[in-house]
């Protein structure tokens, strides 16, 4: 459900596909954005990155230090208390010569701005291209080339290395997060911006009465890019470098809860346990497996909670006994030692776990370089995510140690 959403209100927008709720353009929801738009007298909107149920996302030029920057615009609703506001200037008080810190993106600016909605909170940060998560989704068979495969996972545990040396867990560490660089893209004219990005696609805004829209709502909303064409550019530069973004759900020491992806959440997140920097572990160990493979280590075709939690069992062992208790479907699935129910849905009839060695042995390269240079990786990956994947958050190793630990 939107933050905003009332049952007892009628649509106001015709409906558009591929854009944000149009029925959040009012009092406490979206800051209406066009392009060209000039915030502050300094940002010159250029493009539109993306949107969420909190926020819209624009590329923008800096015209003071002459670069592209991204810009978050926060509804307003939620703008007066903006944690990921504070995370961002902990992260930037932190000490600066960690290796991983070029790996995380940095906040530029922050300021509030008064629009037709109401007071929105704005944040600036560095600027990167498509997501680890899109340029898979773009590739042939789902798989980055090995070499790139390689520094996105180690990028990835240096820059959450960094993160937990602040003091700050990330909380929704997967690939649509990971973001890699764009080569040289400071330099780009909007015109070079455009040819990779698309021109932008304006959608007319109307409403469903017909009467004219009002200034709580843009006169167009803007359709987010195909990353194809970027996708080509980036997958070249075997040289690539990441950035991990978006703090939303980022703490400082602990939190209530998290709303990672359940393909992505350690236990304690799916039982609502303790929450400690120790979920970023996990999440990277399974962010680890998808980016060398071209499938998830816990799958679920329906994003099911049940589903995950079989994977987890089949793969790792039974649960500690305070999870294994709360789970009410323990009993369909699984004897009470953990052994798989053969009438369960297993494929092979015959009750049996695929534990993290057989599943690692999944992973398949489709050219003979990657997969000679792969199979090298995998003893020790298996130690690795082994260690990263324990159910006991405290019995987890340190991030310091995956770094330490990753043969790449």
């Amino acid at each position: 459900m939107s933050p905003l959403a009332s049952d007892a209100q009628q649509p106001l927008y015709a409906w558009l596909e591929d854009v944000e709720d149009l029925e959040q353009y009012r009092s406490g929801g979206y800051h209406p954005v066009h392009i060209d738009d000039e915030i502050q007298g300094r940002y010159r909107i250029v493009h539109k990155l993306g949107y969420g149920t909190y926020s819209t996302v624009w590329l923008a030029r800096d015209q003071q230090r002459d670069r592209f920057v991204a810009m978050k615009f926060i509804i307003a609703s939620a703008s007066a208390e903006s944690p990921e506001s504070r995370i961002l200037h902990h992260i930037n008080a932190s000490e600066g010569s960690h290796p991983g810190r070029q790996f995380v993106a940095t906040l530029l600016d922050d300021f509030e701005l008064q629009g037709p909605n109401g007071l929105h909170r704005c944040l600036v940060t560095e600027v990167a291209g498509p997501s680890v998560g899109k340029v898979r989704y773009e590739i042939s068979g789902g798989k980055l080339p090995t070499p790139i495969a390689r520094k996105v996972a180690s990028q990835s545990a240096q820059g959450l290395a960094f993160l937990h040396s602040c003091g700050v867990g990330h909380g929704d560490l997967h690939p649509g997060n990971v973001l890699f660089d764009i080569p040289g893209f400071h330099s780009w004219s909007t015109e070079k911006v455009y040819k990779y990005f698309g021109k932008p696609i304006k959608d007319t805004v109307e409403r469903i009465d017909g009467q004219p829209v009002t200034p709580a709502a843009p006169s167009y909303v803007v359709v987010p890019p195909n990353p194809l064409r970027l996708v080509r550019l980036v997958l070249k530069a075997n040289d690539c470098t990441i950035k991990i973004t978006d703090f939303g759900e980022s703490f400082l020491t602990t939190k209530p809860s998290l709303n990672t992806p359940i393909s992505f959440a350690a236990p304690e997140i799916i039982f609502q346990d303790s929450i400690s920097p120790k979920v970023d572990v996990w999440s990277l160990a399974c962010l680890i497996y998808e980016v060398l493979g071209n499938h998830r280590l816990l799958e679920s075709f329906f994003v099911d909670r049940d589903e995950i939690i079989i994977e987890m069992v089949r793969t790792l062992g039974k649960l500690p006994d305070r999870w294994w208790s709360q789970w009410e479907k323990r009993d369909v699935f699984f004897e009470e030692d953990a052994t798989f129910k053969p009438d369960s849905g297993d494929q092979s009839g015959e009750p049996r776990t695929v534990d993290l060695k057989e599943r690692l042995g999944d992973i398949r390269r489709d050219d003979d370089d990657g997969q000679r240079e792969l199979s090298g990786d995998l003893e020790a990956l298996e130690v690795v995510l082994g260690k990263m994947l324990r159910y006991e958050p405290e019995d987890r190793i340190s991030i310091e140690e995956v770094v330490s630990l990753l043969p790449f």
